[in-house]
């Protein structure tokens, strides 16, 4: 995301760069996975270089608009705010600001994450505000008190919000970062970001008795549960709570988490049965993901190679297996077959190979047969 603004960080005074390029390279802020965004830059002097600007600030999976106004004439002045949401801070006196954002208060033009630092109290200020404004609706006071005197959750990893900010609320949301074990993935391709799980409940309707649970992954967990289907989360019922709910989520990630490892082991087993049975015939797999396998058969000296690999699915979903001709080409690509046959997911991943292997070499002088005929016009 710092790459894609560099543009903006080139047209900004240079005193202010270094603090947002602290600011914008802050992979997490709050709960959210999410990056704060930078737009609209201006001057508040005339000049090119530019003071001003708006922050994009994800919160419980809501973006905060929060306008930052610095002074270019002095330098030596931590920023003025205006918030989108008119309500946060609108009576707060200066003592009690500055006790609660003491970064601001004491503000250090010199230390480069000066900006972060103030951003960080302010974000709290606003949850701690949210928060009072959840305790005058009975439901949703009654939700928040019972999460954080149940130690299932921390208090830094629950976000609130009402919405809209400016009017009655007819919506509440809950983010919540869930604890979950992942040790067991082995895969990891992204490393740049701690694996979380985020629980997004919304509520609506009278007495706040519509629950829409939803759930999301960092990007690393993301792709390591990829092949494990589409999300069905846990039915949420009106006359239940989130402390009940959320162990129910997390053992719904776990048993998500267990798919994984154990389509991982069954693949590597049925890679290595196949290793087994044609050692000397293996020409390629995938020793990292184990997704796929290929392997050469002959008959009456008719050599074909049978590529296979692993749907998503698998064990539930058998591999897809191709016959693909060594000798036969069609539009300058191997001609192949796509091959049916006999699997039962509670095979041993050894006993699946034999019977893949019976079907193939019964097939194979048909498949011999099918690829002659259909690139005779090819062969030169």
């Amino acid at each position: 995301m710092l790459n894609q603004q560099c543009a903006i960080l080139t047209v900004i005074d240079s005193y202010i760069q270094p603090l947002l390029i602290h600011v914008l390279s802050t992979d997490k802020l709050g709960v959210c996975c999410k990056t704060i965004e930078i737009d609209s830059m201006s001057s508040s002097c005339g000049k090119v270089q530019g003071d001003r600007f708006k922050l994009s600030i994800p919160y419980a999976k809501q973006n905060l608009t929060w306008n930052v106004l610095f002074d270019s004439q002095c330098p030596e002045m931590g920023p003025d705010f205006i918030f989108n949401d008119n309500t946060f801070l609108a009576d707060m006196d200066v003592d009690a600001l500055s006790a609660k954002v003491p970064s601001l208060a004491k503000w250090n033009p010199n230390d480069e994450n000066a900006l972060l630092n103030v951003l960080r109290e302010l974000l709290s200020c606003y949850k701690q505000h949210q928060v009072q404004l959840l305790q005058k609706q009975a439901r949703l006071q009654l939700e928040y008190n019972m999460l954080m005197n149940s130690g299932e959750v921390n208090t830094e990893d629950v976000e609130v919000i009402l919405l809209p900010s400016s009017s009655k609320p007819t919506e509440a949301r809950f983010l919540i970062s869930l604890s979950v074990d992942v040790s067991q993935l082995e895969i990891r391709t992204c490393k740049s970001e701690s694996d979380i799980a985020m629980l997004l409940v919304t509520f609506s309707g009278t007495d706040w008795s519509r629950i829409t649970p939803q759930l999301y992954f960092s990007k690393s967990l993301e792709e390591s549960l990829s092949g494990t289907g589409e999300l069905h989360l846990p039915h949420f019922p009106s006359d239940t709570y989130l402390l009940r709910y959320i162990p129910k989520v997390k053992k719904y990630i776990a048993g998500k988490v267990n798919s994984v490892v154990q389509s991982l082991k069954r693949r590597r087993d049925y890679i290595a049965a196949c290793s087994f049975i044609h050692h000397k015939c293996l020409l390629e797999y995938d020793s990292i993901n184990c997704k796929y396998v290929t392997f050469l058969v002959c008959v009456d000296d008719f050599f074909a190679c049978v590529h296979i690999r692993f749907p998503f699915g698998f064990p539930q979903e058998p591999p897809l297996v191709e016959l693909r001709s060594i000798y036969h080409l069609t539009q300058r690509t191997a001609y192949s077959e796509r091959l049916k046959y006999p699997y039962d997911v509670s095979w041993s991943p050894k006993f699946m190979v034999e019977r893949l292997c019976q079907t193939i070499y019964s097939y194979l002088q048909t498949f011999k047969f099918n690829s002659i005929k259909n690139c005779s016009g090819n062969q030169s």
